[in-house]
């Protein structure tokens, strides 16, 4: 189904594309106070054009935004000239264009360079003419433009789940166009964007920060590092130091030899990446220093596009999975603070790049003290049944069931014919019995999801003491699965006192804790985000200052940005 829709939609843009407006003839203006009424008269005739009351094909593009002119503006009516001018809006729309990426956003997508160019064949100076036709199609680019623009602001310019370019309005805020109307009419378009825009602190101090960024590194550039042909190892080192040097990381008056500066610089680098600072080339630093500085400032517009999926309110508690960074928080709302306030934060193992885990919206609806590990199919095939053909004690030692298509356990394993099983024939199930040594750990966390994965404690805490926390098939391991345990259930401590939760966890049995508050969690995927420094009571300040706020840089492990990149600066 999913190829299908693709194909649908491609299909009907190419046929979109390919519509070709009536030639529209030049129209050339003698005087300044005729040209308003000749545009209008040009825009009509670019209407006329229009693919039913949605689309307007102009300029070998297609604007999608047509349905919402109507109701945003009056077709008979100039917004964005005057009398071969631009008017004072639209000279402040064309400048907020150029900007785009003050707000994350990229400038073509919103004609940025056709409007500029049209904007200088208004007037033609040296055989003294006003061009009409192209004060008309800059009309009609503006105000696409402008509805564009807002919805972007609005709910970014991604689906979500597939993360495919889309246009659906219907995602949208419902009283979007009302607004950008009352900006036209207020002549302050800002106020109306700034409406639009996501309200989370989180969103606003991210935008503030890549402003800053782009600011402080405005002189410095810095391209890609090539790792594949380093034999030429004194070329490769000078590369590589003088790319620390544009960074700002290799500081030349350290008192060391020129081997030390280097993996001193590396050192300062990884930091800014959350990176194990080992001052050595591995994987991950090759892959962070393969960005050019245009490459890392469009991470970070891609960690500020992300925030637009976000539900415009989150609920009074709830806990936030970033992948990238490996942790999880918890939130609840302060009603004196009148903000959300860190109660748990704790690291957490995620997927590794080959078994993602995914971004997902649920809600952890009960704990699992002492649970079995369920073996998943491909885990199955791929990882257990290989062991166990080479040694059947495999499963004894690592304290495996096996349970057969009746779902009961095989008691004589010696009877089961293991060099005929593979991925294709596999009449049995793999289990591990509860205890410390379950790869689930003590504590398993459920919440319902089509992805099959879960929170869970584990029994290989060696994870947590590494940067490199993307370990696992798609599961999240959690460190603090206590902490965890006992918030969940703080609201139930009547009937289930903290020192009979402890007796829980001592105990190998395994028992079921419906929570009475189900606790909502987001999985999400922020390869840039902002820390709110904490203050002498350990709450984020309330009103942060420039110095108070931490902006944070996250390796791009599973290439999502990457692939969004692509899509929109192809």
């Amino acid at each position: 189904m999913k190829k299908i829709h693709i194909l649908f939609f491609l299909v009907g843009f190419i046929a979109c594309k390919n519509t070709t407006n009536e030639t529209i003839q030049k129209v050339e203006v003698k005087q300044p106070q005729n040209v308003n009424e000749e545009t209008l008269k040009i825009l009509d005739e670019i209407y006329k054009n229009a693919i039913g009351d949605s689309l307007l094909p102009l300029k070998k593009d297609t604007l999608y935004t047509f349905k919402f002119f109507d109701k945003l503006i009056n077709k008979q009516q100039l917004i964005f000239s005057d009398k071969g001018k631009l008017s004072a809006i639209g000279d402040s729309l064309l400048y907020t264009l150029k900007n785009a990426r003050q707000y994350g956003l990229y400038p073509n997508d919103y004609h940025y360079t056709v409007i500029e160019n049209l904007c200088s064949q208004f007037y033609n100076k040296k055989d003294d003419y006003f061009d009409a036709t192209a004060i008309a199609e800059a009309e009609v680019l503006f105000t696409d433009a402008y509805l564009k623009f807002g919805a972007h602001l609005n709910k970014g310019r991604f689906n979500a789940d597939s993360i495919m370019l889309e246009w659906n309005p219907k995602k949208l805020d419902t009283n979007w166009v009302a607004i950008l109307k009352m900006g036209l009419q207020q002549k302050n378009f800002q106020l109306a964007f700034d409406s639009l825009e996501p309200k989370h602190p989180g969103y606003h101090f991210l935008k503030h920060a890549i402003q800053n960024y782009i600011a402080e590194n405005e002189k410095l550039n810095w391209d890609t590092i090539s790792f594949k042909n380093i034999t030429d190892t004194l070329v490769f080192k000078e590369n590589l130091k003088q790319k620390l040097i544009n960074t700002g990381d290799y500081n030349d008056s350290l008192k060391l030899n020129d081997s030390l500066k280097l993996a001193s610089a590396i050192k300062s680098y990884q930091k800014k990446f959350n990176l194990e600072p080992d001052g050595k080339l591995g994987k991950l630093t090759r892959q962070t220093l393969s960005l050019s500085k245009e490459q890392t400032i469009r991470q970070m517009e891609m960690a500020l596009e992300r925030w637009r999926w976000e539900p415009s309110k989150y609920p009074e508690r709830y806990a936030i999975v970033n992948i990238p960074s490996a942790e999880i928080n918890v939130y609840e709302w302060d009603k004196k603070q009148k903000l959300d306030t860190l109660v748990l934060n704790s690291k957490i193992v995620v997927g590794k790049p080959e078994t993602p885990t995914p971004t997902l919206k649920s809600k952890i609806n009960y704990m699992l003290i002492y649970p079995y590990w369920s073996v998943p199919y491909t885990i199955a095939w791929k990882e257990i049944l290989p062991m166990v053909q080479r040694d059947t004690n495999y499963l004894h030692k690592h304290n495996f069931e096996v349970i057969n298509w009746k779902g009961e356990v095989v008691k004589n394993l010696g009877k089961l014919n293991w060099k005929k099983f593979s991925k294709d024939y596999l009449p049995v199930k793999f289990r591990q019995r509860i205890g410390d040594e379950n790869s689930l750990g003590i504590c398993k966390f459920n919440f319902n999801n089509k992805y099959g994965v879960y929170l869970h404690d584990t029994n290989s805490k060696r994870y947590f003491k590494t940067f490199y926390r993307y370990q696992s098939h798609g599961c999240m391991r959690l460190e603090k699965y206590v902490e965890m345990a006992r918030f969940l259930i703080r609201d139930d401590t009547l009937k289930l006192p903290y020192d009979t939760l402890n007796a829980y966890f001592a105990r190998p049995v395994q028992k079921q804790i419906n929570l009475r508050k189900p606790l909502p969690i987001y999985v999400r995927y922020y390869t840039a985000n902002v820390e709110i420094m904490k203050d002498k009571k350990g709450r984020p300040k309330k009103n942060p200052q420039t110095e108070d706020i931490k902006f944070n840089l996250f390796i791009d492990i599973y290439r999502k940005d990457e692939e969004m990149m692509k899509l929109i600066y192809k």
